[in-house]
């Protein structure tokens, strides 16, 4: 077995064969504060275990995120005005709640007959087509739909925000050929939105894009930089989580088949299964502060302007934590995850990526259909998004 210190998390190739766990087991053991060297970079610690992780996540006067919340130093927006994932309180607080009406509980229920639709139309061209792709067919377009009926997207440029989100969010190779590809995208969105905010301005809708260009700041309409940045991370939030969730939700039931039986039994079960697939697949697997002053952390120095990433992933399989945490158990109880993050940054749209999955599996349940999983998955290199590129799967009605 290679010793806690010759663990590199910036060799993807852990998370694209899907053997990530047990390397994060090992740290979270033997070295829970794990320095990692960087390739154009200036390294990184990683704190591994959930008290950790929460700590850090709670504490933004000592580790900011105004320097970046990715590994890599670089911030999604530009160099431009900060998104919300960008800047700590007390700025972030009036930022977010710009949005946080139109995300929560309430609000987004009104849209389950919207979702139970697209959902209802998705398994209605899937179900005996044969061999499909569920990440392309199902999991990817499901979040895309609706995050684009948020914001005000119309249905045909749908295929554009995918294509955005996977250019900006990953560097794995089949998305992406560099950095450049994720400013040029980057780009695309910005003049994307700034045409369909003329439109707003003209004739406002009920979509966020209506709600940003009529909001203020302490009196003052939102930047240029403010909106753009808004309307970026709207869309990749919007899609990477929801898609991941669903796409490693299904392989895990693939996995434990006998939860099928259990949610069939016992649709009631669907909502704890769906909170036990955020913890299993941790959709987003890190996020990362910078130190703000000297802080001690299990006997180690981490000095000002150091980098510290969060392993979310690594905190939802803490034995001090879970109980069996490398089983997936669907009606875990409690299970307070941190798959959504934890804090002031915590995901946006956590209430609507919730819904997304309830309502999916319950569909499946309600409509009698198996999902048969046919290959191995095609994982995402990434050591940010726990993603699916590929799951062949045959959709067929339930007999007996």
């Amino acid at each position: 077995m290679t010793t806690s210190s010759g663990i590199d998390l910036m060799d993807l190739r852990a998370f694209a064969s899907g053997y990530a766990d047990e390397i994060f087991a090992q740290l979270r053991n033997e070295d829970p504060l794990h320095w990692n060297e960087e390739p154009n970079g200036p390294g990184f610690w990683s704190v591994t275990r959930y008290a950790d992780v929460k700590a850090v996540a709670a504490d933004h006067d000592t580790f900011t995120v105004t320097q970046g919340t990715q590994i890599a130093s670089r911030r999604a927006e530009g160099e431009g005005a900060r998104s919300i994932h960008h800047v700590d309180p007390p700025e972030h607080g009036p930022l977010r709640k710009i949005v946080t009406p139109h995300v929560r509980p309430a609000k987004v229920k009104a849209l389950v007959p919207d979702i139970e639709a697209v959902i209802d139309d998705l398994l209605n061209k899937a179900v005996g087509a044969g061999p499909i792709d569920l990440v392309a067919n199902i999991s990817a377009q499901l979040p895309l739909v609706m995050i684009g009926r948020l914001l005000g997207a119309p249905l045909e440029d749908c295929p554009n925000l995918l294509r955005w989100t996977n250019q900006m969010a990953s560097e794995d190779p089949d998305y992406s050929a560099g950095p450049e590809t994720a400013v040029r995208a980057r780009d695309e969105v910005f003049a994307y939105f700034r045409a369909l905010e003329t439109e707003r301005r003209a004739c406002p809708a009920d979509d966020l894009v209506s709600v940003l260009t009529a909001a203020e700041l302490d009196g003052v309409p939102l930047s240029r930089g403010y909106l753009d940045a808004y309307y970026l991370i709207l869309m990749v939030a919007g899609n990477e989580t929801t898609r991941n969730l669903l796409s490693g939700g299904v392989l895990a039931l693939h996995e434990n088949p006998q939860w099928w039986d259990v949610l069939r039994e016992n649709p009631g079960k669907i909502r704890s299964a769906v909170e036990e697939m955020v913890r299993w697949v941790s959709p987003v697997l890190s996020m990362r502060r910078t130190a703000t002053r000297d802080v001690e952390i299990h006997g180690k120095t981490v000095k000002a302007g150091d980098k510290v990433v969060m392993w979310f992933c690594s905190a939802n399989r803490d034995e001090r934590v879970f109980e069996e945490p490398d089983t997936f158990r669907a009606d875990r109880f409690p299970n307070e995850h941190l798959g959504f993050g934890w804090g002031d940054h915590a995901c946006l749209g956590a209430n609507l990526a919730r819904l997304e999955a309830k309502l999916f599996f319950t569909k499946l349940v309600e409509r009698g259909i198996d999902i048969d999983v046919a290959d191995s998955p095609k994982r995402l290199q990434s050591n940010f998004f726990r993603g699916i590129k590929t799951l062949p799967v045959r959709l067929e009605p339930r007999h007996g």
